[in-house]
């Protein structure tokens, strides 16, 4: 008797998620393909050149640029270092610069070790210098008691409460989908400054319910065996996906670049009948952009939700309550990320004074009464005030990331904390970006007064380019906000199990599936071990084994 043919896979995407699904179910034996609309795989998490035309070849981490969420259980399964994989710890860790009072500056120091942390704050007390550390290390704790449920998709907010209240996290059990980061730094410190310089640790805003989650969620970073810790990676971020592609090929995975899908074929719809008494609604085919279409067993899109059910599937009784979900949930706050290629490496006033080597993230943090302001303001569809940024120097920290032929260029790449996902209820426009360019240089002009002097070129990925290179139909990294709405068991799509879909062979992995956003690779792990269990008879592969059982 000949053997089975082995199930097919198409995975729509070539971001991390999921080529990790495709390196995991190659591993397994399945037959799989991934379809990537771009020249390059990566998605968010991806290594550019921007400024060719300025004459520079130095590279870029283009969206995504911190490693440290990348779970270690699915580095050593794929033996990502062994296809050049090269994370990185930064020293010092961080410094974040908040406005001056009466001339004098302030700020927050933190080496990576054996130096003295420092903090020159007016409004800081030694009790708020206690409960600083205190609240710290329980964030730490929190962090750690979640971290190893990431890769099995099963707990709910009310065990996560739970979880915290039966290790001594009472304060924070009682904060983390009810209150805010604001509300729960009060009951450790008074000092508004420190409460602005945690603001700048969560995504979206302190002082809004789901910011305390977002702390905690950023606190399992992992780099080099360091719990906690963020890092970088040499080469910039497309070193990831650049070593899960390679895995994803050496397991037996076929990746098709330049590859754009025109649209899911469905098999087994009739819309004249009852969609919710079938049993048998599945993806028939993938249709490329050429026309051509090709079947597979079984569909995995690695984009956001939006781009899937508004643009790949038609419309049908199948999936109006999902489409209606998304409608009704459109993300409206999203992020930016700016480059600029600089002359030379200017110089900070406050880093100069506290002879820091500008290495490592550099923040800048708004007043707490600005982030307050913010978060009206921005989900309402205008830019806040004050910008909240997080900077970096790659080329002076990775020399792989510079120009050898121009050593003394520099790279300044910026995070936006939060914009607006349209402006005034309209898509972002070409004199949007300029708004936010220059607002971004005066920002940083308020701690470098030259850094506009040495501006030779700028990259902006605001959410136009998020939708217009980068296919994010969201408009939102996240795809979907990590608030209490959309965490845990409540981040799936309505009426269906995590990483599925109202079809029988179509499923999810990207960030607004279970766990969530960042550069984890979680999810494409967990979706393929669903497929794993679902779908295979073999005894699970060696290089599956790491991970979550």
């Amino acid at each position: 008797m000949a053997p089975a043919k082995p199930t097919t896979i198409a995975i729509i995407g070539g971001g991390h998620n999921g080529l990790t699904a495709a390196a995991y179910l190659a591993a397994q034996g399945f037959s799989v393909e991934v379809f990537e609309k771009r020249d390059t795989v990566g998605g968010l998490c991806v290594t550019e050149e921007p400024f060719r035309k300025s004459g520079s070849k130095v590279k870029v981490s283009s969206v995504a640029s911190y490693f440290g969420m990348m779970r270690k259980e699915i580095m050593a399964d794929l033996k990502l270092e062994a296809y050049g994989l090269k994370p990185y710890l930064t020293d010092p860790i961080e410094v974040v610069l908040l406005d001056a009072v009466d001339g004098h500056d302030q700020f927050s120091f933190t080496p990576r070790e054996g130096g003295e942390a420092k903090a020159e704050m007016a409004s800081m007390t030694r009790a708020d210098q206690a409960g600083w550390q205190t609240f710290w290390g329980d964030i730490q704790k929190a962090a750690a008691l979640i971290y190893p449920r990431y890769l099995s998709p099963d707990l709910t907010q009310a065990e996560v409460v739970e979880l915290l209240k039966k290790n001594g996290l009472a304060k924070i059990a009682e904060h983390i989908f009810a209150g805010s980061l604001v509300d729960l730094l009060k009951q450790y410190i008074k000092s508004e400054d420190l409460m602005a310089v945690a603001a700048t640790c969560t995504p979206g805003f302190a002082n809004l319910v789901g910011s305390v989650f977002g702390c905690i969620h950023h606190g399992t970073a992992e780099t080099q065996g360091e719990f906690g810790a963020w890092g970088q990676v040499f080469g910039g971020m497309g070193a990831i996906t650049e070593a899960l592609a390679k895995a994803a090929q050496a397991n037996g995975a076929t990746i098709h670049l330049g590859q754009s899908i025109k649209s899911l074929v469905l098999g087994n719809i009739d819309d004249n009948e009852n969609e919710a008494e079938k049993g048998d609604k599945k993806v028939s085919a993938i249709e490329l952009a050429d026309g051509t279409t090709r079947q597979f067993d079984l569909v995995v899109v690695n984009a956001d939700s939006y781009v899937l059910f508004e643009q790949l599937l038609a419309p049908t009784k199948a999936t109006e309550a999902v489409r209606q979900y998304l409608k009704d949930n459109r993300p409206k706050v999203s992020a930016a990320k700016l480059h600029f290629l600089l002359k030379e490496l200017p110089s900070f006033k406050t880093l100069s004074k506290i002879g820091h080597n500008h290495k490592g993230v550099i923040v800048i943090a708004p007043p707490l009464a600005a982030v307050r302001a913010a978060s009206s303001q921005v989900p309402n569809g205008a830019m806040p005030d004050r910008l909240m940024l997080t900077m970096a120097f790659p080329t002076l920290e990775d020399a792989s990331m510079a120009d050898s032929d121009k050593p003394k260029e520099q790279v300044l790449s910026i995070d936006v904390h939060y914009v607006p996902a349209q402006i005034a209820g309209c898509a972002w426009s070409e004199s949007d970006d300029k708004n936010l360019l220059e607002s971004t240089i005066q920002a940083i002009e308020a701690q470098c007064p030259d850094i506009r002097s040495l501006i030779i070129d700028s990259y902006v990925v605001s959410p136009r380019a998020l939708a217009n290179s980068f296919n994010l139909a969201s408009l939102s990294c996240w795809h979907l906000p990590m608030t209490p709405e959309y965490l845990f068991e409540k981040r799936t799509l309505p009426g269906c199990a995590p990483y599925e879909t109202p079809f029988n062979n179509l499923f999810v992995c990207g960030a607004g599936t279970y766990p969530g956003g960042n550069v984890t690779a979680a999810n494409g792990h967990n979706l393929a071990k669903h497929l794993i269990k679902k779908y295979s008879n073999q005894p699970l592969a060696k290089a599956l084994t790491g991970g979550a059982k």
